[in-house]
C-alpha cells in the first residue's frame, strides 16, 4: 500500500469542521498513526477542483500528522494506490469509539475504499450524502467524548446539555479547551457574587449558577477530546477551577445564611468549608507528592479498583461527586431547605474526609513499601543493573556494537 488517496466530494467537505477538526485532517492523522507499520509512503488529499487549502487545515495537518508526506493535487499519480472516499472514512472512524488506533483506522478503510479503479469523478460521493455523513460524524465523535466514570447526574442531564454546547463552540476555529475552562471559572465568579448579594434572590441565582457551572464543566474536557488536545496541564487547570467553584459555593452559601441570621446554617456551613478544604489540600498534596496532575478522581478510583464494589460504596461515591451535588444544592436551595442542605453537606463532608485520610493513608504506605522493595532488590544485587554493554569481552572475542 504505498501511496492512499483520499478523494472528498469537493474543498467545502474536506473543510468540514467534524468535531473542530477540518474533515481531511482527521483523516490524514488516522492514516499517519498507520503509515510506517503499512509500508504508507505517501497520502493525497484531493477534490474534483482546483483547490488551495485553508490556513486552518494545513495548520491542523502539521500538528496531528506532522510525519506523514502528505501532499494535494487534483489528480492523483498512477502509482500503485489505495482510493478511498473521504467523507466516508471519517464517518466510519467516527463510529469506532475506541479511537484513531490500527485496529479502527484498517476497517474503516476497508469500508471507505473504492474497490474498482474507477475515473476520480466517478469515487466522488453527492454533496448532500457527503455533507449528511460529515455531520453524523461529528455528533459520533462528540458521543465519544463523555468519560466512563460519569455520575448519574452527569450521565443524563450534564452531558447532553454541554455536548450540545461543545458543539456550537467546535465550530469557532479559535476556541481551545482552554476557553471552555475560562467559561466555567466566569459562570463561577457570577455565581459567588450572587451569593454574596445576601438575600434570597441571591442564593436562589448563586445555586442556579453553581448547577450550570457544573454542566459547563464538561465542555473543556469534551473540547480537549475531540480535537486531540488533552493535556496534564489542562486537567489541573480544570480540577483546580472546580476546587475553587465549589469552595467559593459553600463560602457564598455559608455568608448568605449569616446575613439572613441563620446561625445555626452558618455554623453546619463554616464546618462543611473547612472539611471540604481540608480533604482537597489532601489531595493537592498526594497529586503533588505523586507527580501526577491534580484529579479528585483518586478516591473514587481507589474505592473501586478494578473490583466489583458495595452498593453502599456506589451510593457513596455517587452521593461524593461533584454532578450530584450541585443538581442536589440547586434544588433543595430553590425549594427552601437551605438550612437542611448545610447540616447535610457537613455530615457528608465530615464522612469523605475521613475516607479520603483513610484511602490517601493506605496509598502513601502501598506505595512506599513498593519503593522499599524496589531498593531492597537493588542493594541485593547491584550488579544486576550493569547493561550488558558494559561487560568486558573474554580474549578472542570480538566487540559487537549492535
Amino acid at each position: 500500500m504505498p501511496q492512499i488517496i483520499l478523494v472528498f466530494s469537493s474543498a467545502a467537505t474536506a473543510e468540514y469542521r467534524v468535531a473542530g477538526i477540518p474533515a481531511a485532517a482527521r483523516a490524514a492523522q488516522a492514516i499517519a498513526g498507520i503509515a510506517e507499520q503499512d509500508g504508507i509512503r505517501r497520502c493525497s488529499i484531493v477534490v474534483d477542483e482546483p483547490w488551495v487549502p485553508g490556513d486552518a487545515l494545513l495548520a491542523e495537518c502539521r500538528r496531528l500528522a506532522p510525519d506523514l508526506r502528505l501532499g494535494f493535487a487534483i489528480v492523483p499519480s498512477d502509482d500503485e494506490r489505495l482510493t478511498v472516499r473521504g467523507e466516508t472514512f471519517v464517518a466510519a472512524l467516527a463510529q469506532r469509539h475506541s479511537g484513531p488506533g490500527r485496529e479502527n483506522v484498517l476497517p474503516a478503510l476497508f469500508d471507505a475504499c473504492v474497490k474498482d479503479r474507477v475515473s476520480l469523478s466517478s469515487a466522488l460521493l453527492p454533496q448532500a450524502a457527503a455533507f449528511k455523513l460529515l455531520r453524523r460524524a461529528s455528533r459520533d465523535v462528540l458521543a465519544a467524548t463523555g468519560k466512563g466514570g460519569d455520575g448519574i447526574v452527569s450521565r443524563y442531564i450534564n452531558r447532553p446539555i454541554s455536548r450540545a454546547i461543545s458543539h456550537q463552540l467546535l465550530r469557532i476555529p479559535a476556541v481551545t479547551p482552554f476557553h471552555a475552562s475560562l467559561g466555567t471559572a466566569l459562570l463561577g465568579l457570577a455565581m459567588a457574587f450572587a451569593l454574596f448579594l445576601g438575600d434570597g434572590t441571591g442564593l436562589i441565582l448563586g445555586a442556579l449558577l453553581f448547577q450550570a457551572a457544573s454542566i459547563f464543566d464538561g465542555v473543556d474536557g469534551e473540547i480537549a477530546r475531540a480535537t486531540y488536545r488533552t493535556s496534564e496541564l489542562g486537567a489541573t487547570l480544570d480540577s483546580v477551577i472546580d476546587a475553587f467553584t465549589n469552595l467559593a459555593f459553600i463560602t457564598g452559601v455559608t455568608v448568605n445564611v449569616a446575613m439572613a441570621g441563620d446561625v445555626t446554617s452558618a455554623v453546619a456551613g463554616g464546618i462543611a468549608l473547612v472539611t471540604l478544604a481540608a480533604g482537597l489540600l489532601l489531595i493537592g498534596r498526594h497529586a503533588s507528592a505523586m507527580g501526577e496532575a491534580m484529579n479528585f478522581d483518586v478516591i473514587k478510583r481507589q474505592l473501586r479498583n478494578g473490583r466489583r464494589t458495595s452498593r453502599l460504596t456506589e451510593f457513596f461515591i455517587h452521593l461524593t461527586m461533584r454532578d450530584f451535588f450541585a443538581a442536589a444544592c440547586a434544588l433543595m436551595i430553590v425549594a427552601g431547605f437551605t438550612d437542611i442542605l448545610l447540616i447535610a453537606f457537613a455530615v457528608i463532608a465530615l464522612g469523605w474526609f475521613s475516607v479520603t485520610a483513610l484511602v490517601l493513608s493506605r496509598l502513601k504506605r502501598t506505595t512506599r513499601g513498593g519503593m522499599t522493595m524496589v531498593a531492597a532488590a537493588r542493594r541485593a544485587e547491584p550488579c544486576a543493573l550493569a547493561p550488558a554493554s558494559l561487560a568486558f569481552p573474554q580474549s578472542g572475542t570480538a566487540i559487537r556494537s549492535d
